[in-house]
């Protein structure tokens, strides 16, 4: 029980240990990360790139990297994103082999990520993109090919036993090499085009932030590039070559980009320090040719040794990082000394899990000095290499030394004598100038080449002892590092004793040209006075076309802000426009109100006169009562004071209707007052708009005025750029026309089919361009359609008469005259017409219908001898004319029984008249078949005959290829007779089941007539006048004439008895009917006559193609099909 606690206490200490272990490699990696992917501008630290990368080694996989990248904000910070991409690249690449399958499970991430940074126009957006797409690739890859390690550092057996011997593996293979090398292609052409677009640099910090990714990119494309050779050779042995011919093309595109990308880098300073391209050969691989796998060489790209990146760090703000990668695997994995002594009792299961972990790290470290030894062995054998290759650039730039300054020696020769009386010698001297420069230039590049060389001897030698004092602590390749060592030795031995031989040979040429340089930089010294006078003059149009576009981006400013105004303006007044008809409205609305008001109280006033009347009359009858009453009351004195009272109450009600009459006729006054003031408020209302919709009309005219003359400014500045591009584009004609008589152009050649190709191209730019040129006449504002249409028919026309050049000197010397004459022709209209575009006025009469006339004639030339490498071979035309021959016949014989059969049918199916004149155009047809029959027996004896007399002692093959145009002639006409046959078993068919029309069996008679005569005159060419067979050939075609005019005469025949019609019934109609209906068939006539007309046109037309594609040696099948 007391041993088991100690136990127990130990076995938790083990546990918190390597708890404490696994957050102290946490903690370093996360340091490791923010470290090296910051948003900082600047490249990425390579010391905590390793960390990250011996992390992977270390935990044996990358999850823990993961863990931590997934919480960067890689959405919102596209540096951070571009430097991420950077940093998987190198741990897909130099990280433990599971940190492939571990990333790949992040694959949707790092897609989402590039299509996020594709869609926003960002700096490093695009790049970001392409960069994810390509890591995607790379992931995929290498999870479906696990034998290939991410670094694609595999032997050649590796990658043909991954292949295997399937040729549609093969092919899914190299289409995702291909596409893998093509990515990564498309990702380096855009950094280095955005770099070049932002004018950066590759020694500034920004700059190594884009191109430090390039890197490893480059070290992938090296061994893509490999895999893919060798996969397509392996292709090209097992599947025909006209099928690969897809891959080769591709193949050569990225081959070609391949090579700028690498001669770009190799120029680079960034790339110098950090690592070693090679050289591609000038061409790609012909995977034609088996034996070019042999010559083969496999481009090596070789990273050199550098010393860890240090960094003066904070220790204060981040944990104590080790010097070296190797030490902090070390401690790591090494427990802790004062845990040692508090452990438990038992040091030998302890000891053994210490050793077990430190061989666990020191397995990467060694292959790693493996890896080193292996890579330091390629970088010397590629410095051997290269130097042999420098060597025999030096040659060849020492031959083209001494060319250059015979050729200098001419020049300078003939322009000493041709000063006097040449009117354009400052053309000689800037040409001798800059051909001097050149060889200035040339000759201190010889120099720099002569110090890379030596300072490369010198290097070489330090990284031979380096390499030999590294090999020292690994045995296993002691042996084959000294071998390697000695042959290094000899050969720089060699090389150095041939490099001294040649640089003092280069250093007394290089003095001879100096001295002649020097006698004739003194005769082009009063060249230079007239350069510099020229340069004064290009700098003072270069400042004139600058003011111009300031002036022109001025305009278009005002131009904007003018229109702006106006639409304001425009606003403003339709607003107030719409106010006013708002006020105009509510104020008739208003004066409607008022008025109508004014009728009602008018209305009330007249019902108030009215009770007044009735009042004043009921005052006057009171009146009269009362002087009755008087009357009465001096009768009757007991009613007075009744009287009195009453009295008294009618003139009070009297007193209050006055009163309510006054305050009426008040009410009324203000009224009308109001309605007044109304009125005069609308007139003032409506003057003050009047005034200001004037003011408005002024403004709008000024406006316009400024326009007018700010568009007559735009078109100006639009007809300048429109006439610098014309004369850029008459540079480029020129330039093509000049190629036709350099000499040098004499050793370029191009097929037909790609003059073919270019001619079309540019008759449609020609289309293009005329379209241009109407819409600029109809708009001459913006000439922005015709410069790109002028500038895109300049270079096309240039390349159809580069090319057309190329291609006459691979051509027959007749038709080469001709093509060399109409590219000459072609370029003269070329710059007529640009000519007529320069000036306004030949501008409206500019026309390119000669030009399209002579490129139709280059069209035409180039698709004639096109058509003469597509002519049967003369040794197949013995077996072509017995295979038609016996094609014809059994033709025939099948369409005699298919004629019986239709016999039979339309017996079973018909009856009466219809069924009689089945018969009578079968049974017709059915003998022309066998007539036919007849004439092809005869024609097959006959040709025989002619053969056995007229090839004497050579063979029958021999004979027909002798006799081509005869033998191809016999051809055309027995597949005329079998498809005349052919086509007349379809019409009967179609005519017995009234599907088809007679007047096609009365063609298909007439056609087999004439392919009868045509076989008969082919077969009595080569015949004897006296021979039996021809007298049966010949009564044989005559036979098949009258079978042919039965056929006629049955059709004709069937066909009335089948359309005959009972007579029109003309009773009961009217006069106006008769007319109408009489008006009606003559339009009906008219109508068909012109579709007549147009089908006898369509007929002549299809006959001229017809002879033009029998001339051309056309099958006669492609007629037929096409017909």
């Amino acid at each position: 029980m007391s041993s088991s606690k100690p136990k127990n206490k130990s076995e938790n200490k083990t546990e918190k240990q390597l708890a404490a272990e696994k957050e102290q490699f946490g903690k370093l990696q996360l340091h490791s990360i923010s470290k090296s992917i910051t948003s900082s501008e600047t490249p990425l630290k390579e010391k905590y790139a390793r960390n990250i990368i011996m992390g992977t080694h270390k935990e044996g996989g990358a999850t823990t990297f993961w863990s931590f990248i997934i919480n960067l904000p890689l959405s919102s910070d596209a540096i951070i994103s571009w430097k991420f991409c950077y940093m998987l690249h190198k741990v897909l690449r130099d990280g433990h082999h599971n940190a492939v399958r571990d990333s790949h499970r992040y694959s949707r991430n790092v897609k989402d990520m590039g299509v996020l940074w594709g869609n926003l126009h960002d700096r490093y957006g695009h790049i970001v993109a392409l960069s994810a797409k390509f890591l995607s690739l790379k992931m995929e890859f290498h999870v479906k090919h696990k034998v290939i390690p991410g670094n694609l550092e595999a032997t050649d057996e590796t990658v043909e036993r991954e292949a295997g011997t399937d040729v549609n593996k093969i092919f899914d293979m190299t289409h995702e090499l291909l596409d893998y090398l093509d990515a990564a292609l498309k990702m380096s052409e855009t950094v280095w085009r955005q770099l070049d677009a932002n004018a950066g640099k590759s020694t500034t910090p920004a700059g190594q932030c884009r191109l430090g990714p390039l890197i490893p990119v480059i070290l992938d494309c090296s061994w893509l590039y490999h895999f893919s050779v060798k996969l397509l050779f392996k292709l090209h042995s097992c599947v025909s070559a006209d099928s690969l011919l897809g891959h080769r093309e591709r193949f050569r595109d990225l081959f070609n980009s391949l090579t700028k990308l690498f001669d770009r880098a190799r120029e680079t300073e960034f790339f110098k320090k950090v690592i070693q391209i090679p050289d591609l050969p000038d061409s790609p691989p012909n995977f034609l040719r088996a034996s070019a796998l042999a010559e083969y060489v496999r481009p090596v790209v070789v990273m050199p040794n550098e010393e860890p990146y240090e960094e003066v760090e904070d220790n204060s703000q981040a944990p104590q990082m080790p010097q070296q990668p190797y030490n902090m695997l070390s401690q790591l994995g090494a427990p802790d000394a004062g845990f040692d002594q508090r452990r438990s009792p038992s040091p030998a299961l302890m000891e053994a899990e210490t050793l077990r972990k430190e061989l666990e790290v020191i397995k990467p470290e060694l292959q790693l000095l493996k890896t080193e030894a292996q890579r330091c062995v390629t970088q010397l054998k590629s410095q051997v290499n290269r130097l042999e290759a420098e060597l025999e650039d030096q040659r060849t730039h020492k031959q083209m030394a001494l060319v250059d300054n015979e050729h200098l020696r001419m020049e300078v020769g003939a322009l000493r004598q041709a000063t006097a009386a040449l009117p354009g010698v400052q053309a000689g001297y800037q040409e001798a100038d800059g051909r001097a420069q050149a060889a200035e230039l040339r000759f201190s590049q010889l120099k720099e080449r002569h110090a890379e060389l030596v300072t490369s001897h010198a290097d070489l030698l330090k990284k031979n002892a380096e390499t030999v004092r590294f090999l020292s602590s690994t045995q296993q390749n002691q042996e084959e590092l000294a071998t390697a060592k000695q042959q290094l030795a000899s050969e720089v031995d060699h090389l150095r004793q041939e490099n001294r031989l040649k640089l003092e040979q280069q250093k007394q040429e290089i003095d001879r040209l100096n001295r002649e340089l020097l006698e004739q930089r003194a005769a082009l010294g009063e060249v230079h006075s007239a350069l510099d006078n020229k340069e004064m003059a290009g700098s003072q149009m270069t400042g004139a076309l600058q003011g111009l576009q300031r002036e022109r981006e001025e305009l278009l400013r005002c131009l904007r802000e003018k229109e702006g105004e106006v639409s304001s303006l425009q606003q403003q007044a339709q607003l107030h426009h719409s106010s006013m008809e708002q006020d105009r409205d509510r104020s008739a609305r208003e004066i409607a109100s008022l008025r109508q008001q004014l009728q009602q109280q008018l209305a009330i006033n007249a019902e108030q006169r009215l009770e007044i009347d009735r009042l004043k009359r009921e005052l006057e009858q009171s009146r009269a009562e009362v002087s009755r009453a008087n009357n009465a009351l001096q009768s009757k004195e007991m009613t007075g004071s009744q009287m009195n009272s009453a009295l008294m109450g009618l003139q009070t009600e009297r007193e209050g209707l006055l009163r309510s009459v006054r305050e009426k006729d008040a009410e009324l006054s203000s009224l009308r007052q109001q309605a007044q003031f109304q009125h005069t408020s609308l007139e003032q209302d409506n003057d003050r708009t009047s005034r200001e919709m004037a003011s408005l009309r002024q403004q709008l005219q000024q406006q316009a005025s400024r326009e007018g003359e700010l568009t007559r400014k735009l078109q100006e500045e639009q007809f300048c750029l429109l006439q610098c591009a014309v004369v850029e584009a008459e540079g480029i004609i020129l330039d093509a026309v000049s190629k036709l008589d350099d000499p040098i152009h004499v050793r370029c050649t191009c097929s037909p089919d790609y003059l073919v190709n270019r001619a079309e191209i540019t008759l449609g730019s020609l289309d293009k361009m005329q379209q241009s040129h109407v819409v600029y006449l109809g708009n001459m504002d913006d000439a922005s359609g015709l410069l790109r249409a002028v500038t895109q028919f300049s270079h096309l026309a240039s390349d159809t008469i580069v090319n057309g050049g190329a291609t006459a000197h691979s051509a027959p010397t007749d038709q080469a005259d001709r093509l060399t004459d109409s590219c000459r022709e072609a370029s003269t209209h070329c710059l007529q017409f640009l000519h007529e575009l320069k000036s306004r006025a030949t501008l409206q009469r500019a026309d390119p219908t000669s030009i399209r006339y002579v490129m139709r004639r280059i069209l035409t030339m180039g698709q004639d001898l096109r058509l003469q490498g597509q002519d049967v071979l003369k040794e197949e035309l013995g077996e072509m004319v017995d295979k038609e021959m016996t094609a014809t016949s059994t033709a025939i014989e099948e369409a005699v029984l298919r004629m019986d059969e239709i016999l039979n049918q339309a017996r079973r199916d018909t009856s009466g008249v219809k069924l009689e004149v089945n018969q009578s155009i079968l049974g017709s047809c059915s003998d022309l078949m066998k007539a036919i029959h007849m004439l092809v027996t005869a024609a097959t004896d006959l040709q025989k005959d002619i053969v056995e007399s007229g090839r004497g002692a050579a063979s029958v093959t021999e004979f027909y290829a002798k006799n081509s145009c005869w033998t191809e002639g016999l051809i055309s006409a027995s597949k005329s007779v079998g498809w005349g046959a052919t086509q007349m078993l379809d019409s009967a068919d179609k005519v017995v089941t009234s599907g088809g029309k007679y007047e096609e069996l009365i063609v298909c008679s007439h056609e087999i007539a004439a392919s009868t005569a045509q076989l008969v005159a082919a077969s009595k060419v080569k015949a004897d006048r006296n021979s039996k067979k021809l007298s049966t050939l010949q009564q044989a075609s005559r036979h098949v004439n009258d079978m042919a005019a039965i056929v006629v005469t049955s059709t004709n025949h069937g066909q009335r008895q089948i359309t005959e019609r009972e007579p029109m019934d003309f009773s009961g109609i009217s006069l106006i009917k008769v007319k109408t209906q009489e008006i009606e068939s003559q339009v009906k006539v008219l109508e068909l006559e012109n579709q007549l007309e147009q089908e006898r046109v369509r007929l002549g037309e299809l006959r001229k193609k017809h002879y033009q594609l029998s001339g051309t040696g056309t099958p006669h099948g492609g007629e037929v099909e096409g017909g």
